[in-house]
């Protein structure tokens, strides 16, 4: 018979194992019950760029609307469809900068370079100063202004001398004869009316009074008017000599004092050459302490947000374009994706040396990323391809832009106002409808009416993310 100690021992022992199996499987059943919890409570829309490689940030992104929203939004779905293959015209080109949105600052003065404020690449705003020059010219007319506003004041002061001349010797003895002869009149005829005086004497006092009347007219009209108006007329000059200058002076850039008050102390040489429009320097031809001509260009300002494409087409090929024939441009800088543009001018004369005709194309430049110089690979879409390849598109409409990348919606069909944020690689549009390189499939459906608020819905969110 087994001892009674050892038998409650092996009883104990077995009650210890059983409490520990069930310890260990509620822990696990706690567990698993928390990672579902959490699993359901973490937003599909967010991912954590810290712990995800840049590559793989934008995958499960999502836009959801409210049924309120999403129906204010007016959202329009449709499929990717298939049409013919464009036939593209392939052939190399060179980026240059828009012509009629570039523009040179010239400075309009000789001299020297005092200051240069702008380096090549810096963007600028129109009126910018981009350097300032020492001009002896502008010192001189500063010189010229400053005469012209002296003799101004003199001839000033001159008219309101002569206005207040009547004290002059002559005017002032032709009043008091004037004044004589008034009396002298005035007391003949009370003398005639009451029968003291003869009647000559009132014909002499008349004619001695018309007599001092004339000559006092004669002063104060004849000498004193024409003082007046000499002087009126010098005033009148120096103003348009100075009006003159000042109009110069602005035309040349040059500071003008408004208050016509001149600080002699500073240096009146010095005149800013700005930036005749808002743009990049794309050119700067001079440095501090350099000597310049007037009439010569120092700097190019050219704005970039469009740039030309100049395409060397094959002289056997070149009846194939025309003006506004599509183009798809890709490039490097602008990483693999085509952008869309359209023939604005076809040179009437071949290179003789290449047989090549010159043709230009203006497209939009995103970030600025085509840079002047750059080689880029046209393609020219010259009509429906004769293989039957077909190519994928979308309505233009749908899709966007998001800093570099472009996007589209589509719409999750378990799951009524949640979109999701796909990236897709375009290529040229073509009546309205973008031919799509990679990143949709057919049968697949996008958001095209709507796409633009959706964009705006997802840039608030991120916004709010950022915040937390």
């Amino acid at each position: 018979m087994p001892d009674n100690n050892e038998t409650t021992q092996t009883n104990t022992a077995g009650q210890r194992k059983l409490i520990i199996v069930a310890c260990v499987a509620v822990i696990a059943i706690v567990a698993l019950i928390a990672i579902v919890l959490w699993t359901r409570r973490a937003p599909s829309t967010h991912v954590n760029a810290e712990t995800t490689p840049a590559a793989e940030q934008h995958e499960g992104e999502e836009v959801k609307l409210s049924p309120e929203a999403l129906q204010s939004a007016g959202i329009e779905i449709e499929g990717v469809t298939q049409r013919p293959a464009i036939a593209l015209l392939h052939t190399t080109g060179t980026v240059e900068a828009n012509e009629q949105q570039t523009q040179q600052a010239t400075p309009l003065v000789g001299g020297r370079i005092d200051q240069v404020h702008v380096r090549l690449g810096d963007r600028v705003r129109a009126g910018a100063v981009l350097a300032v020059i020492s001009s002896p010219q502008i010192a001189q007319m500063h010189g010229k202004l400053h005469e012209a506003e002296t003799q101004r004041a003199l001839a000033e002061r001159n008219l309101e001398r002569v206005l207040r001349a009547e004290n002059r010797v002559a005017v002032l003895s032709a009043k008091a004869k004037l004044d004589e002869a008034e009396a002298t009149l005035k007391r003949v005829r009370r003398l005639i009316e009451l029968g003291a005086g003869a009647g000559k004497d009132l014909i002499a006092a008349e004619a001695a009074y018309k007599t001092a009347k004339a000559e006092y007219d004669f002063q104060s009209n004849i000498s004193l008017n024409r003082e007046v108006q000499e002087a009126r007329a010098a005033v009148e000059t120096t103003r348009v000599d100075v009006s003159h200058i000042r109009d110069e002076m602005r035309s040349l850039g040059a500071p003008v004092p408004e208050d016509e008050r001149h600080n002699h102390n500073k240096d009146t040489s010095l005149v800013a050459l700005r930036a005749p429009v808002s743009g990049t320097v794309i050119e700067r031809l001079v440095n501090t302490g350099a000597g310049v001509e007037a009439g010569t260009p120092l700097f190019t300002i050219g704005n970039l947000s469009t740039v030309w494409i100049i395409a060397n087409v094959p002289e056997a090929q070149v009846g194939r374009v025309h003006l506004g024939t599509s183009v798809e441009v890709t490039s490097t800088a602008a990483a693999g994706e085509a952008l869309s543009g359209r023939v604005a001018y076809i040179d009437p004369k071949l290179n003789e040396e290449t047989r090549t005709a010159r043709v230009r194309i203006e497209i939009s430049n995103p970030g600025e990323r085509l840079k002047a110089g750059m080689f880029v690979q046209v393609g020219f879409q010259t009509g429906a391809a004769e293989s039957p390849d077909q190519e994928l598109v979308v309505k233009s409409e749908a899709l966007q832009r998001l800093g570099e990348r472009t996007v589209v919606f589509v719409p999750k069909d378990d799951e009524p106002g949640v979109f999701e944020v796909r990236d897709v690689q375009a290529g040229a549009e073509t009546n309205g409808y973008t031919r799509i390189l990679n990143g949709l499939q057919l049968g697949d459906k996008v958001v095209t009416k709507g796409s633009f608020t959706l964009k705006t819905q997802l840039i608030k969110g991120e916004l709010g993310d950022h915040d937390h």
